[in-house]
């Protein structure tokens, strides 16, 4: 099989089963989660099981004892924890901050990452500039229940409840501390790329570089990245070769069978907005994927390839800057507030 259309190919043929088991991590109240119990079939990986059910590759291997990514095989039973609720929109839930001395609206919002307007339309019948110590503030704080949600655009937002990006197979993290996103588009992430990994098990590990901060907001020098939806990483490079961080990547270097099979893997999810690839290596995927069947019609909707570079067309465009990594957007998830 050349990897075609294989996501919605092996969701389709996988036999699933489920039943129902209390699970409690220590020091929380116990909660009511769904056990899935996935019967791997022919083809598929590790990584794509992880992808179909939005759950991290990680977390896979340690529910099922798994000491790598290739411990699987035709038949094998994948147990899934998922919390039935997980996509679920949030009910509105007000907190109460009460006013200290040298508050003020503006404060307050910085304090808990919203904007002085929402405070100020949380608090219709407060005057700001007349707030006293003791007095009641409320606050319709996004994430309240600890879910992270992307609040507001990928250019002004915020991230509630942010999970840190961490090392996964086939993925190494340059900075920590720049690497938060919803759990939903971590858990995508590291699932594609250790799909690309059960396919070619000597693929070099890709470099993260920035998604968001903790609480998302301005990520300097990006203008986006500031509501984990946006994520930087490294190209694969021909031959194998791992990069140690961001280098530029010319046609000739450029991987264009590993780097098609992860953007089309992603892109198959139907939860990607776009991703930034610089013009010169589109060509080299628009080549690659003509060469294992796909049509010019078919590519329209995916490569803005060969359209000029500034046609804003396809899934994935050319931007500035983008011959050393490639920049990837995904939708707005079913929880996320205020997303655009």
């Amino acid at each position: 099989m050349n990897g075609r259309n294989v996501f919605w190919l092996v969701v389709m043929a996988g036999a699933l089963l489920w039943s129902s088991v209390a699970v409690a991590d220590e020091g929380e109240e116990e909660s009511e989660l769904e056990v899935f119990i996935h019967e791997v079939v022919e083809g598929e990986t590790a990584g794509l099981i992880a992808l179909q059910h939005e759950v991290h590759i990680n977390d896979l291997m340690e529910w099922n004892e798994m000491a790598s990514i290739y411990d699987i095989e035709p038949g094998m039973e994948i147990r899934i924890l998922i919390d039935p609720e997980a996509d679920e929109a949030p009910q509105p839930r007000a907190r109460v901050h009460v006013v200290r001395s040298g508050d003020t609206f503006e404060s307050i919002a910085r304090r808990y990452g919203v904007r002085t307007s929402q405070v100020q339309r949380w608090n219709t019948g407060v005057d700001p500039r007349r707030i006293q110590i003791g007095q009641r503030i409320m606050l319709n704080i996004p994430g309240n229940d600890g879910r992270s949600i992307s609040w507001g655009r990928a250019n002004s937002g915020r991230l509630f409840n942010g999970v840190q990006m961490e090392d996964s197979p086939g993925l190494r993290v340059r900075n920590p501390d720049r690497s938060y996103g919803t759990e939903r588009v971590v858990n995508l992430l590291a699932a594609a790329i250790a799909d690309v990994r059960g396919h070619w098990p000597d693929a070099p590990k890709l470099v993260m570089g920035s998604l968001s901060t903790r609480n998302g907001g301005r990520l300097r020098p990006h203008r986006s990245h500031q509501s984990g939806r946006d994520a930087d990483v490294t190209y694969y490079h021909r031959g194998n070769v791992e990069l140690p961080d961001f280098r530029d990547m010319s046609p000739v270097m450029f991987d264009a069978a590993k780097n098609w099979h992860l953007f089309k893997t992603l892109i198959d999810t139907e939860q990607v907005q776009f991703i930034f690839v610089d013009y010169a290596l589109q060509e080299q995927l628009y080549e690659y994927a003509q060469s294992i069947g796909y049509t010019e019609e078919e590519l329209e909707p995916i490569l803005q390839y060969p359209r000029a570079r500034r046609t804003p067309e396809g899934l994935i465009r050319h931007a500035r800057g983008h011959r050393n990594h490639f920049h990837i957007r995904f939708t707005c998830g079913p929880i996320d507030q205020d997303c655009r």
